[in-house]
């Protein structure tokens, strides 16, 4: 039997799946942002879900909506639990604990698989230099810190991983003062620092920088009660 088959036109919208780096920053600036936050196309990667996890245990308030989005209610950074599982997560793990040194309490953060044999020197380096107590198995997870952290400018290493110097800013957003400056030096992934600052400016915190070397914090300005993302 011999079938013929006639081309047609095909038409429709397929919705790409959502950015895991895009809904990973949404969500630590959601518990950073002091109000509530509708994400309208939430991630459900495992990261993503590790995200989540974190923020609720740092004091934010998580709900689906019956239409797929979900609500996040958050007065800032107030943990709920000792411990912080950020899952398989690089950025998770590289974002967060700056962002949990913001509290004055002592908290554990820890990774699962690969995680654990990953690199955190940076922390032992950076933390205690912005008045945050820190220990390390040796440089690796997990990670111990007590903050409150304070913003002050500073001088790091950006060859190791951007994601480092993301959670850097989004901790100084909330906190610096206009005199702060962040220096690094020979950035990697430049891309993912524009997608950090993009995110950021969505949640009104302004970040400026001078070839991705030299990053200074904008005057805080009022946040709508509801931000949607």
């Amino acid at each position: 039997m011999v079938e013929t088959i006639v081309p047609g036109k095909v038409n429709g919208t397929i919705p790409a799946p959502p950015s895991k780096s895009s809904m990973q920053r949404a969500c630590a600036a959601a518990l950073l942002h002091q109000g509530e936050t509708i994400l309208s196309r939430p991630g459900k990667a495992d990261d993503d879900l590790a995200a989540l996890s974190v923020i609720q245990a740092l004091g934010a308030k998580v709900d689906a909506l019956p239409d797929g989005r979900l609500r996040i209610i958050s007065q800032g950074v107030h943990p709920q639990t000792k411990v912080l599982d950020c899952g398989e997560s690089g950025l998770g793990i590289r974002m967060f604990t700056p962002l949990a040194a913001l509290s004055d309490q002592a908290l554990t953060i820890q990774g699962r698989g690969s995680l654990v044999k990953r690199p955190m020197d940076f922390f032992d380096e950076v933390l205690p230099q912005l008045g945050v107590g820190v220990s390390t198995q040796g440089g690796k997870l997990p990670l111990e810190v007590k903050g409150p952290l304070q913003a002050r400018s500073i001088q790091i290493d950006g060859s190791m991983s951007s994601q480092f110097l993301t959670g850097l800013l989004m901790a100084f957003a909330t906190t610096a003062n206009t005199d702060v400056v962040i220096e690094v030096n020979d950035l990697k992934s430049k891309p993912y620092i524009d997608l950090t600052l993009s995110v950021l400016a969505h949640f009104g915190w302004e970040v400026v920088h001078e070839n991705h070397a030299r990053f200074r914090f904008q005057a805080r300005k009022p946040q709508p009660e509801q931000i949607n993302y």
